[in-house]
C-alpha cells in the first residue's frame, strides 16, 4: 500500500506543475530576459555602451596595426539572492489520505492528490512572480530592491540619468500634448547613440491617453474617414506607422507581500522604450538543496521552471511531508543602456 512520503514527492509536484503549465504563455519578462542557468550564487555579466562604431584609421604600409581599445564595456559581478518557502500537508489532509488509501479508493486518492498538488503548485507558482517582479523593476526603473524576510538586497544596473531617464515635454494626460513628437524625439535621441527602438511597453494608465489626444484623435479620424471610434488598437497601429514604435499594454500585477495590495509590474505613467531582441537574462543559480541534498536519503530534490528547486522530506514528528521551494536567481541587463524611460505625468 502506497504510503504519503511515496506520494507526496517532489517528482510528482515537478511533474504536475510542468503538466498544468505547458501550454501557458511566458510572462513579458522571460520573453526580453530568458532563464539562463549558472553554477553557485556569484552572477558576473558584460554589460555594452553600443557606442557607434568608428571609422578605420588609416596606415602606411608593412606597418604594424593602431590597436584599439574595447569601448564602452564594463563587467559586473554580484551575487544572486536566495528565495525559500515551504508548505506542509495539514494534519485533517493527511488523515484523510491515509483513510482513503487504506481503503484502496484510487479515484478518491487522486482527486485529493490533485488538491495537494494545486496547493504545492502555488510555491513554484510565486517563484516565477519573484522573477517578474524583478525583471519589471529592473525594467522601468534601472534597479531591483528585495525588502522582506530581514532581508535586504538593492541591485543598481547604471543608467544614465541624463540620456536613459527623461520626462515628456508635457503630461500626456493632457489632450493638447504632442505624444508623437514625444516618441520621435526618444527614437531620434537613441540613433544618435546608436541604439534602434523599436518597441515600448507601458500600463492603461498611458494608454487610454492615445484615445483622448486631439492629434491622435484628428489624425486616426481623417485616415478612417472619420467613421470609426479612436480605440486603443487603432492608436496603437498609427503610433506604429508614424514613428516605427510598437507599444505593448501590460496590465499584468502581483500581490506586494509586504501590504497584501495588488501592484502592477509597470508603474503608472510609466514608458519604457527598447530596441529588438533579448535585454538581458534571468539567470537561476544552484541552491543548496540542489547541490546538497540530492543524494540525501530523507530528502528528494527535482528542478522546475529553469531551475526552481522542490524539494519534499519526510517529518518524523509529526508524520509528515514538508515541500520547499528554492531558488537563486536575478536578472542581468547586458543592454541597460540600450533602453530609455519616460515620465509621463509632468
Amino acid at each position: 500500500m502506497a504510503e504519503l512520503k511515496d506520494l507526496v514527492t517532489a517528482s510528482n509536484i515537478a511533474a504536475y506543475w510542468e503538466e498544468k503549465n505547458q501550454n501557458v504563455q511566458p510572462l513579458l519578462g522571460e520573453t526580453l530576459f530568458p532563464k539562463k542557468r549558472r553554477l553557485g550564487t556569484k552572477l558576473e555579466w558584460v554589460k555594452g555602451a553600443n557606442n557607434q562604431p568608428v571609422a578605420l584609421r588609416p596606415s602606411s604600409y608593412d606597418a604594424k596595426a593602431i590597436r584599439r581599445d574595447r569601448q564602452g564595456i564594463d563587467q559586473y559581478t554580484t551575487t544572486m539572492p536566495f528565495f525559500k518557502e515551504s508548505k506542509y500537508i495539514d494534519e485533517e489532509m493527511r488523515q484523510e489520505l491515509n483513510n482513503v488509501i487504506a481503503a484502496n479508493n484510487a479515484e478518491v486518492v487522486n482527486a485529493i492528490l490533485t488538491n495537494i498538488y494545486d496547493d504545492e503548485a502555488e510555491l513554484i507558482d510565486a517563484s516565477e512572480i519573484a522573477l517578474e517582479r524583478m525583471r519589471m523593476e529592473m525594467l522601468s526603473t534601472g534597479t531591483i530592491t528585495l525588502s522582506d524576510n530581514a532581508q535586504s538586497f538593492e541591485y543598481d544596473y547604471l543608467l544614465d540619468a541624463t540620456t536613459q531617464k527623461v520626462n515628456a515635454s508635457a503630461d500626456w494626460a493632457t489632450a493638447s500634448t504632442d505624444i508623437i513628437g514625444d516618441i520621435v524625439k526618444v527614437v531620434e535621441d537613441a540613433k544618435a547613440r546608436g541604439v534602434n527602438i523599436t518597441r515600448a511597453v507601458c500600463n492603461s494608465s498611458v494608454a487610454k491617453n492615445f484615445r483622448t489626444n486631439n492629434a491622435l484623435k484628428n489624425a486616426i479620424y481623417v485616415f478612417a474617414g472619420g467613421t470609426v471610434p479612436v480605440t486603443t488598437a487603432r492608436a496603437l497601429d498609427y503610433i506604429y506607422n508614424e514613428t516605427g514604435v510598437r507599444f505593448y499594454v501590460y496590465d499584468n500585477v502581483y500581490v506586494n507581500a509586504a501590504n497584501g495590495q495588488a501592484t502592477k509590474y509597470i508603474p503608472d505613467d510609466t514608458v519604457v522604450f527598447m530596441p529588438d531582441g533579448d535585454l538581458g537574462n534571468t539567470n537561476m543559480g544552484t541552491t543548496p538543496e540542489e547541490s546538497d541534498l540530492r543524494n540525501n536519503l530523507n530528502a528528494e530534490v527535482a528542478i522546475v521552471n529553469g531551475g526552481v528547486a522542490v524539494t519534499t522530506s519526510q517529518i518524523v514528528d509529526p508524520v509528515n511531508v514538508e515541500t520547499k521551494v528554492s531558488m537563486v536567481a536575478l536578472p542581468s541587463f547586458e543592454r541597460a543602456s540600450d533602453i530609455v524611460i519616460m515620465d509621463t505625468d509632468i
